[in-house]
């Protein structure tokens, strides 16, 4: 699979969205990831051979929130006080100053993974991505504090994990407990989407970072499972980190789970771009340890820089 993801591409004329399915088509891309792929989008695709999988994300709207407040993570509320607090800031600019990867907590609503409430939520939503797109690309699926969630139904599957085994650290049994459920989560939904479409591609981009276990993503349920390798804010990872990164991902994959794929990401604005000749010893790390397979991140930042299309395009079409 060589897939791309697009946030920013336009897309308000079906005109706009024929050439966008163009554009990945003539990179190299076979697969295209997007939010709410319409039936254009899709009646292109098919004419150029493109998949097309649509983003499902677990990020509850304010009108789910306020009608099922119990299906939702809960965190501790010194972390609330820090993610009320960290709406303030402008996220961008903070963590290049920063230097941080990823916020310290999330400052947006997501559904628990174990509430019965909130996995029938995200079944309908695989289930209404599948009636137009190929498949589904599982994206935020995490928890807001990047290691576990404080609902009443979490707290009391612990309680009970841990009176099984009480010589085992409080923090060894959140850990483990919050891995069974990214793992669970993620079987559950691609059985579905499996039941529903059985040709359905079933893909994700690994995201965000799970602390206790940062490289977990071997172990869930997925035809391909993206890991990033390189990331969209400045300070850019060092080519050995990437190097590293793929090499260890690589090294952790179980094929009977999923297949790894490196995600390379890289925004458009200008602040944050990367030379062709830097993404260019990134792809070809990809190519190294991804077996040809490949996720890029996004569409628009190829677009939009000639030496990155250049990178992309030779990259996608060597042998």
């Amino acid at each position: 699979m060589k897939a791309v993801w697009d946030w920013h591409m336009p897309r308000k004329t079906e005109d706009e969205e024929r050439a966008l399915v163009a554009f990945a088509h003539e990179l190299g891309f076979d697969t295209l990831i997007l939010r709410t792929p319409s039936p254009t989008i899709m009646a292109a695709a098919r004419d150029l051979g493109v998949k097309v999988a649509a983003i499902v994300t677990p990020n509850a709207d304010s009108a789910f929130a306020q009608q099922h407040p119990d299906a939702l993570q809960q965190m501790l509320p010194a972390e609330e006080a820090m993610a009320e607090a960290a709406r303030s800031l402008a996220w961008e600019s903070y963590t290049m100053r920063a230097h941080r990867w990823f916020p310290l907590v999330q400052t947006w609503p997501l559904l628990c993974f174990e509430q019965p409430t909130a996995r029938a939520e995200l079944k309908d939503r695989v289930q209404q991505a599948l009636t137009v797109a190929d498949g589904v690309a599982f994206d935020g699926f995490g928890f807001a504090n990047h290691y576990g969630c404080f609902c009443a139904q979490c707290q009391s599957k612990r309680q009970k994990m841990a009176a099984q085994d009480p010589a085992r650290h409080e923090a060894a049994v959140m850990a483990a407990m919050s891995e069974a459920s990214l793992v669970e989560i993620s079987r559950v939904l691609y059985d579905h989407a499996k039941a529903i479409k059985p040709d359905a591609l079933v893909t994700n981009h690994l995201w965000p970072p799970f602390r206790p276990n940062p490289y977990y993503g071997s172990r869930l349920q997925l035809d391909y499972c993206s890991q990033t390798i390189s990331w969209f804010y400045k300070p850019n990872w060092s080519l050995a980190r990437v190097e590293f990164e793929a090499q260890e991902m690589k090294r952790l994959e179980e094929p009977a789970h999923n297949r790894f794929v490196p995600f390379i990401a890289m925004f458009h604005e200008p602040y944050l771009a990367r030379s062709g000749a830097r993404i260019a010893q990134e792809l070809a790390i990809a190519q190294r340890y991804g077996d040809g397979h490949l996720i890029f991140c996004s569409l628009k930042a190829i677009h939009d820089y000639p030496d990155v299309y250049a990178a992309v395009k030779t990259a996608l079409h060597s042998k």
